[in-house]
């Protein structure tokens, strides 16, 4: 009913400004009569994973909501999971503009937004003000101007920081958008990164009495080859 209303006034907009004022709109409406526009009742359709158990399988992917800004309102519309992020431990700006784009003909969007987030000490404030039950996700990066040899640490100390208040963690070593992230995804390399990860899961799991899965996120553009030595 609303939707191409809005849908014409927004594509007159660049797609990130249109994609910023969207936001907007939902921060300052959340928690208001508003939320009963975009409420949806999905059906309970449990799955499980990672020892988890999601209400339904539809879930809100992370690139969306890089900050954690807009949880509650879109806890209203029914996801099974929300997955925020990517987060860093510093914040940045991200690439140049412009870095995203419309496929009308295709429905879709291309995006090379480079991380672009405020933080992780942003996010969590964010977290702590959502009241959001079901499964939050959050998924972690290095900053850009850390050099691949270090990131790891980058992800150790985001996850320090995001692991008492997430459901899972999700380790971004995909984005193309990174100079050299998906290096991280190889040999020696991924090997380290895993082995730092696991260490580190191990002491904050003794520390906050609770187990946090961790997902990896590959690139969705492997070959069978690369999947097998990523196994």
């Amino acid at each position: 009913m609303y939707y191409p209303i809005v849908r014409k006034a927004l594509f007159q907009l660049d797609p990130e400004r249109a994609h910023e004022l969207t936001f907007q709109q939902l921060r300052r409406l959340s928690g208001t009569p508003f939320n009963a526009i975009i409420r949806q009742k999905l059906p309970n359709k449990p799955v499980k994973c990672m020892g988890l158990t999601f209400k339904n399988p539809l879930g809100l992917a992370a690139g969306l909501d890089k900050n954690g800004e807009c949880i509650d309102a879109f806890a209203a519309m029914g996801f099974g999971f929300i997955e925020i992020g990517t987060v860093t431990p510093r914040p940045q700006a991200g690439n140049d503009k412009p870095r995203m784009f419309r496929i009308v003909e295709a429905e879709g969007i291309i995006n090379r937004m480079g991380f672009n987030n405020l933080g992780v000490d942003h996010l969590v404030e964010n977290v702590k003000k959502a009241h959001f039950d079901g499964i939050l996700g959050i998924n972690i990066g290095k900053n850009k101007d850390t050099p691949v040899e270090q990131g790891k640490d980058d992800y150790l100390i985001c996850m320090e920081k995001v692991y008492p208040w997430a459901g899972y963690i999700a380790i971004n070593i995909s984005s193309p958008n990174t100079p050299g992230l998906r290096t991280l995804q190889y040999g020696e390399a991924l090997d380290e990164l895993l082995d730092a990860i696991k260490i580190k899961q191990k002491e904050l799991e003794k520390k906050h009495h609770k187990y946090v899965p961790v997902a990896v996120k590959i690139a969705p553009d492997l070959s069978e080859e690369e999947l097998i030595q990523i196994a």
